[in-house]
C-alpha cells in the first residue's frame, strides 16, 4: 500500500493528472537544461568537423601529406598512396575587367583523383579549343566575371630565364573549397606550362609522422604538410584542445541547473511532503521520490538536447557549404564546406559530464529541501 502510495505520488509530481499551465510551469527548468545541452553538442559537432575539414583541405588542396623535393621511389609508400609532381609558380590573371595576382600549380594528369575531386567539388567541361585549359576557383571567376568556357591571360614569372611569359586559356573547371585561403588564388593548369619550383605531393592514409621519418632516414629531403602549415595546423589543435576542456566544463556547469529543477519541485510541493510524511512516509521515501522524477527529467533533457544538437548540425553544416563567402568577410578565414563528423567520444564526455553534476545537484538540493535527516538516510 505504502508503495502504491508513492508510485502514485511520483506520477502525480511528474504531471499526470495536472493541468496544462502547470506541466508548462514546471517544465522549464528541464528545458533550460534541454537548450544548454543542444548548444554543447551543436558545438561539438560543429567544431571537430571544421577541424577535420581544414586537415582534409590542407592535406588534398594545399601540398599533401607529404612533400618531397626528391623523386620518390613508389615501393617505399604505403599502399593506396598517391604521388603527383607538381610545379607551382606566380602570376598576374587577366580577365577583360579584373586582374589578380594568383599561386599556379602544374599539375599531371593524375592529380585529380577522386578524394581530391570530392575535396575541391571540381566542375569539369570539355576543352573544344586548342589552348590549354586552365582551372579556378568559384570565388576567383565570380572576381574576374569569367565562367568556364570563358578565356583568360595568364602573365607567368617564369624562373628558368628570369622573365614574365604571357599565356592564353581557357577555363576548362571551377572548383570550390569553402576555404577562401586557397579559393582566392590559387589556381591549375598543366605541369609544362606552369614551369616553376619542382616537387612531389604525397598523399596517404597511414601515418605521416612515421612516413616523413622513414624517409628522411632514407636520405629523402621531405616535410610533412604540418609544418608547411605549422600556423594554422597548431590552431586547429589548439582549438579542439580548449574547445574540448571549455565543453566539459561547461557540461559540469551546466549540470547545475538541475539544483533549480529538484529545489523547485521540492519548494512547491513542502506541503505535501509534510502530509506524506504524516501519513507514514519516510524522508528516505522522499527523497527517493524526488530523485527519481528529478533524474527522469534530466535524463530526457540530456538525451532530447544531444538529439537536438546533433540534428541542427546536420542541417546546418550542409546549408553552410552553399554560402558564399563573399558575401560575409568573416566566413573567409573558415572552411564552409566540410563533411560531418559525429565526434561520439566526446558527446559522451559531455553527457557523462552533465548526469554527473545533475546528481551532485540533485543530492545538494534533496539534502537541504527534505531537512537535515534526509542526508542521514542517503548516506545510510
Amino acid at each position: 500500500m505504502r508503495n502504491e502510495a508513492l508510485s502514485l505520488y511520483v506520477k502525480r509530481k511528474s504531471g499526470k493528472g495536472q493541468s496544462f499551465r502547470w506541466k508548462i510551469r514546471t517544465a522549464l527548468s528541464t528545458l533550460l537544461l534541454l537548450a544548454v545541452t543542444a548548444l554543447l553538442s551543436f558545438a561539438v559537432v560543429f567544431i571537430f568537423s571544421m577541424a577535420d575539414g581544414l586537415d582534409n583541405v590542407l592535406q588534398l588542396l594545399g601540398s599533401g601529406t607529404l612533400v618531397s623535393y626528391d623523386e620518390i621511389e613508389p615501393s617505399l609508400l604505403p599502399p593506396h598512396s598517391y604521388v603527383n609532381e607538381v610545379k607551382t609558380t606566380q602570376a598576374l590573371c587577366y580577365s577583360l575587367d579584373e586582374s589578380a595576382l594568383v599561386t599556379v600549380k602544374g599539375v599531371d594528369d593524375d592529380y585529380f583523383f577522386s578524394e581530391r575531386r570530392d575535396a575541391l567539388n571540381l566542375d569539369l567541361i570539355d576543352n573544344p579549343t586548342t589552348l590549354d585549359g586552365i582551372i579556378i576557383s568559384r570565388i576567383l571567376a565570380s572576381d574576374l566575371s569569367v565562367e568556364a568556357g570563358d578565356n583568360l591571360a595568364l602573365m607567368i614569372y617564369d624562373a628558368d630565364v628570369e622573365r614574365i611569359r604571357p599565356v592564353y586559356l581557357f577555363i576548362e573547371g571551377t572548383y570550390s573549397t569553402g576555404y577562401s585561403e586557397f579559393d582566392g588564388s590559387l589556381v591549375f593548369t598543366s605541369e609544362d606550362l606552369a614551369g616553376g619550383t619542382r616537387q612531389w605531393e604525397i598523399y596517404t592514409a597511414s601515418d605521416a609522422s612515421s612516413l616523413e621519418n622513414d624517409l628522411v632516414s632514407r636520405g629523402y629531403n621531405v616535410v610533412g604538410y604540418q609544418r608547411i602549415y605549422a600556423s594554422i595546423y597548431s590552431n586547429i589543435k589548439t582549438s579542439v584542445t580548449l574547445l574540448s576542456a571549455v565543453v566539459t566544463l561547461l557540461a559540469f556547469l551546466a549540470g547545475f541547473f538541475s539544483i533549480s529543477v529538484s529545489a523547485e519541485y521540492i519548494e512547491r510541493d513542502k506541503r505535501d511532503i509534510a502530509l506524506m510524511m504524516l501519513s507514514g512516509s519516510s524522508s528516505r521515501d522522499m527523497a527517493g521520490c524526488y530523485m527519481m522524477i528529478t533524474v527522469r527529467r534530466v535524463l530526457y533533457a540530456l538525451l532530447s538536447g544531444l538529439a537536438v544538437g546533433i540534428a541542427a548540425a546536420l542541417l546546418f553544416i550542409p546549408f553552410l557549404s552553399g554560402v558564399n563567402v563573399q558575401d560575409y568577410p568573416f566566413l573567409q578565414s573558415y572552411v564552409t564546406d566540410f563533411p560531418i563528423r559525429i565526434p561520439y567520444v566526446m558527446l559522451l564526455a559531455v553527457f557523462i559530464a552533465l548526469l554527473l553534476s545533475s546528481c551532485l545537484s540533485l543530492f545538494i538540493s534533496l539534502r537541504k529541501g527534505t531537512g537535515a535527516s534526509v542526508k542521514g538516510d542517503l548516506v545510510s
